[in-house]
């Protein structure tokens, strides 16, 4: 009976394990140009690429490019492929530009940080002129693609499933656990009536 109730909690305690897994949202694990790099010549994009896939649904991925004069330089919509999130841009003048995103996750939570990076062109590279506020990208730019269900490769899994199968895990474990324990147990007036018949 011991090592039943034993084996039962350290069961539970594998499978409580993969909540955090299933629930846990998705961060940056490169950039081009990468964080806090210094470049000299000026990229056609900016690219983020994460842990696990970016979700276009229930909102697309917002991704902003500004530059040390406070203007915003993304010349389109930000587009996803898998973990991928990669905007058009054109910079402006040196200095220090501050990418920003919005992503959501593959758990379907929504997740915001930024970088940045310093932009050093050689003398005479005149850049863009940029823009007064983030471009508006009212349309969803990856509906067409794979990346609008939790499902992939990289590990994606719904977290309601995951939340079912744990619940019904533990109403099991605790279920034949006490069973077990309730029939190691002689009530009391059992014990009594053995006595008597002794």
């Amino acid at each position: 009976m011991r090592r039943f109730v034993i084996g039962a909690v350290a069961l539970l305690v594998a499978v409580l394990g993969v909540i955090p897994a299933a629930q846990a949202h998705d961060y940056l694990v490169g950039s081009t140009p990468k964080l806090n790099s210094t470049i000299t010549a000026a990229p056609k994009q900016v690219s983020l690429k994460f842990n696990d896939i970016v979700l276009t649904r229930p909102a697309p991925p917002e991704l902003s490019v500004q530059g040390p004069d406070g203007r915003y330089y993304e010349t389109g919509c930000a587009t996803v492929s898998d973990t991928t999130v990669v905007v058009p841009v054109a910079l402006g003048g040196a200095g220090k530009y501050t990418v920003t995103w919005r992503i959501v996750s593959a758990d379907g939570h929504p997740v915001s940080d930024s970088i940045s990076f310093t932009y050093r062109p050689t003398a005479g590279v005149t850049g863009a002129k940029g823009i007064a506020a983030p471009k508006s990208c009212a349309v969803d730019a990856g509906a067409s693609n794979s990346a609008t269900k939790p499902t992939s490769s990289s590990g994606g899994v719904p977290t309601g499933a995951v939340v079912a199968v744990v619940i019904i895990v533990i109403v099991g474990v605790a279920g034949a656990a006490l069973i077990v324990l309730t029939r190691g147990r002689r009530r009391p007036d059992e014990a009594l009536e053995d006595d008597d018949e002794d």
